[in-house]
């Protein structure tokens, strides 16, 4: 008799519960409705939000951002309700409204945020202003590129006085024009772009023509003097020169050191940044050679300090374990380098890099 009275008096608490459930409101007793009609209408609801990541004393504290919509990408064009804040999140969701005579429809995009081995880290503290589209002075249509400005407050009038949001690394943070185009979940900002009228139907051919495929993270280059982020530990450099219609590749290997039987990897800890540069230098005169010049150097030095090691404003040395360093330089013409030192793999990147920067000034020796 004891049971049945408790299970009884459980039975009438857990009916009363419900009551003052449907009373008061399923969220008010941080409870949810089962249904699959709320569940949908839930799983609705998160889709505007997304969880990202903050440090907090206790460790890691989960947060939700709100998504933003946006209206263009034209910085001339930019509404106060362009303004979107991502700080610290991994994965925000940015609202697009594609459709304009569909009220109320809108396409969802997320952004990334990575170091420069593409490992995804939240966006940086105070990251707020305005998404929008950047084409570089005097470069190919090619080279445009994705960019957020930091703004100090949510008035167009204030993307003058801001500044672009950065990489870990101190690089500018951008989606190249390439990538918009030729990646899936890219669609919808490259559909915006298209809106805006910064992609013709002409240039939208020539994307439609690229072949190899970069990643998001990857380096474009349009002409020589462009400074671009590397990492001295690693042993090789990919980087992609653009021209008006056309994208090749360069892939340097064992680019900081000799390579040796049994060897791996370089002495050198830093990253920095670098620019290529035509070089000068008496043994390559009569030739199109191209070297590496150290513009700004950043992270842990680390302990080595051999006379190769990165130095700010000197040509990039290769370390040589077995003997004298070897100063990193590129023959442009050496169509057919030895297997074991290819320096790039289409013979046209490093010339279109040169035209692109001089014109006919430098043809072909």
């Amino acid at each position: 008799m004891v049971r049945l009275s408790a299970v009884s008096k459980a039975t009438n608490d857990l009916e009363i519960l419900k009551l003052r459930c449907k009373q008061t409101g399923f969220r008010q007793w941080g409870l949810q409705p089962y249904s699959n009609g709320a569940i949908s209408a839930q799983r609705n609801d998160k889709e505007s939000e997304i969880t990202s990541t903050q440090p907090s004393q206790a460790g890691v504290k989960r947060v939700r951002v709100r998504s933003r919509l946006i209206s263009t990408l034209n910085q001339q064009r930019l509404l106060p309700s362009d303004f979107i804040d991502i700080s610290r999140s991994i994965s925000p969701v940015i609202k697009l409204r594609l459709m304009r005579d569909e009220v109320g429809k809108c396409q969802r995009w997320r952004p990334h945020y990575s170091n420069i081995r593409s490992r995804l880290i939240p966006f940086p503290p105070h990251t707020s202003g305005f998404l929008y589209y950047h084409q570089p002075q005097d470069a190919p249509l090619l080279a445009g590129q994705l960019r957020f400005r930091l703004t100090p407050d949510r008035l167009p009038q204030s993307f003058s006085q801001g500044k672009d949001c950065l990489t870990p690394e101190g690089d500018a943070w951008k989606i190249p024009l390439i990538v918009l185009h030729h990646f899936e979940t890219h669609r919808y900002i490259y559909r915006q772009l298209r809106l805006d009228g910064f992609v013709s139907d002409a240039l939208h051919s020539k994307l439609a023509n690229i072949e190899f495929v970069p990643r998001n993270t990857s380096i474009f280059l349009h002409s020589l003097h462009q400074v671009f982020p590397v990492d001295f530990a690693t042993t090789y450099l990919r980087f992609f020169v653009v021209g008006d219609s056309t994208c090749r590749l360069v892939n340097i290997r064992h680019i900081y050191a000799l390579r040796r039987p049994g060897e791996q990897g370089t002495p050198f800890t830093r990253k920095g940044f670098v620019c290529l540069e035509l070089s000068t230098l008496p043994e390559h005169a009569g030739t199109r050679t191209v070297v590496m010049r150290v513009v700004k150097l950043v992270g842990d030095p680390g302990s080595y300090l051999g006379e190769d090691r990165p130095v700010e404003g000197e040509l990039v040395l290769r370390h040589n374990s077995h003997g004298e360093p070897k100063l990193l330089c590129f023959n442009v013409d050496r169509d057919t380098p030895r297997r074991c030192e290819q320096t790039f793999s289409h013979p046209d990147a490093l010339p279109l890099l040169l035209a692109n920067t001089f014109g006919d000034k430098h043809t072909r020796l």
